[in-house]
């Protein structure tokens, strides 16, 4: 009766709110006619206040960490099917990403009126991290792997039309009509832009929304080549082909070392998940097989085991997840960091002082040696605000364990006061007679307890005795007492020591102190994967120093224009070169290269530095093919060790939520009530 009433109020709801949006609607409708009628000013239309607000959320969105992931994905897989401005792509993201807040606010309300629970909400968070990550495989993952197949054969295709006619534009044009569905898109448009009056304009607003680096590449290479022409040489034969042939090269590592990860870490992800799913059926089974262990289920330890079991299948699905990602690292724009760390020096007095006396001195090597950690992980930090970071780091995971330890208290008191029944492992099944009299027991053994709390001194074992005794009408000496004196003195045990310990507040002081270091720990993985990137990046240079040093009329300024457009982890140190060059290349080239302090990098710089004296720029890059193929056969090892590495970490992420669930809920309980029922019947026998 009452899920009909739920729903009924419900439907009524959802008829409601529509209802309201409708005669809004109609009423802005209206308005604007009358408006126009009488030829006062018109209102602004809807899809103009869409976008602005579209606009304005895109960049919202981009500095929340959660939802700046989900932006990027759909971002992407937009780029791969439809090729936009950057205006009209932001446009897009933005409303797929209100259609998916409205629902989900809507499905999250719907829901917790039907059933209003904190176990609800957990499993509608649980099933949208499964839905994004389901949507993330098929519309994301799989659309690049596709375009990345479909561009190598596209490029195959260009090469075999381009050795026939000798023209690039022509040789893109004919091959479109053989690019697959991804990659048709892109074709069309690389072949709009090589036929554009202003080529670099349209190239420029096309890499901006490339879904790929290699897409990028190709497209500035068809409008150099057209632009410039090609250069041919006797023995390594067409500049432009040997371009392309490098960039097929690069493709073929790429789809193999993602087809590779993608069979090596199969299933882990829902491996990972299924225990969650299997918590509440094992404590069901574990409780119909042992009725004793109910009372562990519900026990503070109890309680524990449960939010453990849901963490690490959690955190295990998250890593899984993190781990089956690979970053193009293409067009990922990292937007300006609020400085939400400068708003609470200003508004919270005396705090920036605390921060910066726990904060190592200046001048000093740890806070040198921090500075080069904030350096070298490209954050816009300040050692103090650092500092600010771990405090608040330390304070959050202390009040979050100290809160959860009291929860634990308050589930366990309330278990122990309105516990039906307690059976043992040693008896058979309780009938519905010996069950309702021991609801009976409990009924009166919680009255008692609520006695016991509104007394200013407890009474001592006589006279607690004697009262039991009263209000069964029942000797003080007689079995039926004693038996109740025990249980009930057993849970006033467990109730009147319901409050925080000592030693959980010392964990909680440990675990928080640990916590100190996790931003610390973040900037160290952070420079570790920006050291990731830049080797990478390196090679993408090389390779594209490869192919530009053998066109006629480059210059350092056109090469550093070209690294500027294809680099990520340099691109703000070459731009300042860039902006510099005019005024004294030289002096540019110095700043560059001591910006930069990535050895590899730094050759590059140098051996731009000899071409503006001496050297011409092929000759200036020479043997740059001995060092892209070291760096080559050191990358396919990188990523050799890398699939060996994730395969074992992805055993364990698979089976370690499984193994968890086994032990810590099934195992352990069964083996706690156990030794506990066996000490309670030793104590009875003796």
């Amino acid at each position: 009766m009452n899920m009909l009433v739920q729903s009924i109020v419900v439907v009524a709801l959802i008829i409601t709110i529509l209802y309201i949006v409708n005669q809004y609607y109609k009423y802005l409708r209206a308005k604007r006619k009358r408006q126009e009628t009488i030829g006062g000013k018109k209102g602004i239309p809807f899809p103009k206040i869409l976008n602005k607000y579209a606009q304005k959320g895109y960049n919202v969105i981009l500095r929340i960490p959660i939802l700046r992931t989900v932006l990027i994905k759909i971002r992407k897989k937009l780029e791969t099917l439809s090729v936009y401005d950057e205006y009209t792509l932001r446009r897009e993201v933005m409303k797929i990403i209100f259609s998916i807040i409205a629902l989900f606010s809507i499905g999250c309300i719907v829901l917790l009126i039907i059933r209003p629970s904190w176990l609800i909400v957990f499993w509608i968070l649980l099933g949208v991290l499964m839905l994004s990550g389901v949507l993330v495989d098929f519309f994301v993952y799989r659309v690049e792997n596709r375009l990345l197949v479909q561009l190598k054969n596209y490029l195959v295709r260009v090469v075999f039309n381009y050795q026939q006619t000798k023209m690039v534009d022509e040789a893109v044009f004919d091959s479109i009509q053989y690019a697959g569905s991804e990659m048709k898109v892109h074709a069309e448009r690389i072949n709009k832009i090589l036929n554009d009056l202003d080529s670099e304009k349209e190239l420029a607003a096309y890499e901006e929304v490339a879904p790929s680096r290699y897409l990028r590449v190709f497209a500035g290479l068809a409008v150099l080549v057209k632009d410039r022409g090609d250069n041919i040489d006797e023995k390594n034969g067409s500049t432009f082909v040997k371009g392309l042939t490098a960039i097929n090269k690069e493709l073929n590592d790429e789809i193999l070392y993602r087809s590779k990860l993608s069979y090596a870490l199969r299933s882990i992800s829902t491996l990972a998940l299924i225990p969650i799913f299997l918590a509440l059926p094992t404590k069901s089974w574990s409780i119909s097989q042992f009725p004793t262990t109910e009372s562990f289920y519900n026990s503070r330890i109890g309680f524990l085991s449960e939010i453990s079991i849901y963490a690490i299948s959690v955190a295990c699905y998250l890593i899984a997840r993190k781990m089956k990602e690979i970053n193009d690292n293409g067009t990922e724009f990292k937007p300006t960091r609020v400085k939400w760390e400068a708003w609470l020096f200003k508004k919270v007095p005396l705090l920036e002082k605390l921060c910066e006396a726990l904060s190592p001195q200046r001048f000093t090597k740890k806070y040198h040696v921090l500075q080069e950690l904030i350096k070298d992980a490209n954050e816009n930090l300040e050692v103090k605000e650092l500092t600010l970071q771990r405090i608040l780091s330390c304070l959050a995971v202390f009040i979050i364990l100290v809160t959860s330890f009291t929860f634990a208290h308050f589930r366990e008191t309330n278990s122990v006061l309105n516990q039906s029944a307690t059976q043992s492992m040693f008896t058979s099944q309780l009938t519905e007679k010996e069950l309702m009299a021991e609801i009976d027991k409990n009924e009166f053994d919680k009255s008692v307890i609520e006695d016991l709390k509104k007394m200013q001194t407890l009474p001592s074992e006589k006279k607690l005795r004697e009262m039991i005794a009263d209000q069964l009408n029942l000797e003080a000496n007689d079995l039926e007492v004693t038996n109740a004196y025990n249980r009930i003195t057993g849970k006033w045990h467990i109730v009147s020591n319901s409050f925080l310990q000592w030693w959980e507040v010392l964990i909680a002081i440990i675990i928080a102190f640990v916590s100190y270091y996790i931003p610390v720990q973040i900037l160290r993985s952070k420079r570790k994967a920006r050291l990731k990137l830049m080797e990478k990046e390196v090679y993408q240079l090389l390779v594209l120093l490869s192919i530009l040093r053998d066109f006629e009329g480059m210059s350092v300024s056109i090469i550093l224009n070209w690294l500027q457009r294809f680099s990520l982890a340099f691109k703000k140190s070459i731009t300042i070169a860039i902006e510099e060059f005019d005024s004294g290349p030289e002096m540019a080239l110095v700043k560059l290269s001591e910006n930069n302090t990535f050895e590899p990098f730094q050759q590059i710089v140098e051996r731009l530095k000899l071409t503006l004296v001496r050297l011409s720029i092929k000759e200036a890059f020479n043997d740059i093919e001995m060092e892209r193929e070291f760096y080559l056969e050191q990358r396919r090892e990188d990523q050799k060790r890398s699939l060996e590495k994730k395969s074992q970490i992805g055993e364990f992420l698979g089976l370690g939520p499984l193994v968890s669930l086994t032990i810590i809920y099934l195992v352990f309980p069964i083996l706690y009530i156990a030794i506990k029922e066996s000490n309670n019947m030793v104590n009875l026998l003796m």
